[in-house]
């Protein structure tokens, strides 16, 4: 008996043109992931009927819900499909590498087929109809920098072949901390050791509908919230000032190497008052929460990422 190992495990992405449809040829990518965790769940519904026994009743089978989380390592070209999942497609320019691909939120997603394949034992999880729901990073430390993404799906599909025999694989090049460097207002912040961003898409999974089999009908899209935290060394009280006074700021988190790069920038923000505490005898840092928004930012939007690569379409 063949047991399926995860080492060979693996995850596949596509765009769907008509929503909750796999494409008629498809164009399977062939995605670098950590762990991916998405699955389909249905629970059994009690039923209550009284029959004149202490045996109970057979119970009812209730809604499908496709959704889980995959982990990503944060690289030059990956990152790209996954930040198109999210945004849409890119204005790119450049006529030879690098190539500038700069994404902003619009008012709807990309949907998605992934396939989660076990091909050892020649099992494939097709999941149609999935959106990004939420987006997150680390930055710091001395580990790998990894993505963690949340996907929300409409309807699952198994079988013993996979829906492209033919996927096409991704070099993977890694950002990593190292390479991360973090500016307020354009001025740069040398005092930070760590930094979060959160990205929550809003999505709407409460749409299921009658003659759907118990699965999803559709995956709306609501109001994104951009929001992270800062911990800094507590050097003096400018970040601090500002969260007091309610001050509007702005934050770019960056990871470079060499000609290419990844630049997540947040136009405006404003941090949440925490004053620092006196916690043992080491030495003090302050941990901020931010919020970003838009209300009149030149670059028309709660956040704007610039992926710099040798790639030159997504």
């Amino acid at each position: 008996m063949t047991q399926a190992q995860g080492y060979r495990g693996q995850l596949a992405m596509d765009f769907e043109t008509t929503y909750n449809t796999t494409p008629a040829v498809p164009n399977g990518i062939l995605m670098p992931i950590q762990s991916s965790k998405v699955k389909s769940k249905q629970n059994l519904s009690e039923d209550k009927t009284i029959t004149g026994r202490r045996d109970p009743a057979q119970p009812s089978m209730g809604f499908i819900d496709v959704s889980g989380s995959i982990a990503v390592p944060v690289d030059e070209l990956g990152i790209g499909y996954w930040l198109k999942a999210i945004f849409g497609d890119p204005v790119t320019t450049g006529a030879s590498e690098p190539y500038t691909h700069v994404f902003k939120p619009g008012l709807s997603q990309p949907s998605l087929v992934l396939e989660q394949a076990f091909p050892d034992i020649g099992q494939y999880f097709l999941f149609n109809g999935c959106k990004v729901g939420k987006f997150g990073i680390s930055f710091g430390g001395d580990g790998d920098l990894t993505a963690n993404i949340d996907v929300m799906g409409a309807k699952e599909t198994i079988s013993n072949a996979s829906f492209d025999t033919t996927l096409t694989p991704i070099p993977l090049t890694k950002f990593g901390n190292f390479q991360a460097s973090i500016t307020d207002n354009g001025v740069s912040l040398a005092v930070v050791t760590k930094a979060d961003l959160n990205l929550d898409m809003g999505l709407d999974g409460d749409t299921y509908v009658l003659g759907s089999g118990g699965f999803r009908g559709s995956v709306n899209e609501g109001i994104i919230g951009v929001s992270g935290n800062v911990t800094a060394l507590f050097t003096d009280a400018t970040l601090l000032n500002k969260a007091m006074a309610g001050t509007t700021s702005k934050i770019a988190l960056k990871l470079t190497n060499g000609t290419h790069s990844l630049e997540f920038k947040i136009p405006e923000l404003m941090y949440e008052r925490n004053s620092p505490t006196i916690d043992g005898p080491k030495g003090v840092v302050v941990e901020l929460s931010f919020k970003g928004f838009y209300r009149n930012s030149v670059e028309n939007a709660v956040i704007v990422v610039t992926l710099v690569n040798g790639q030159a379409t997504y």
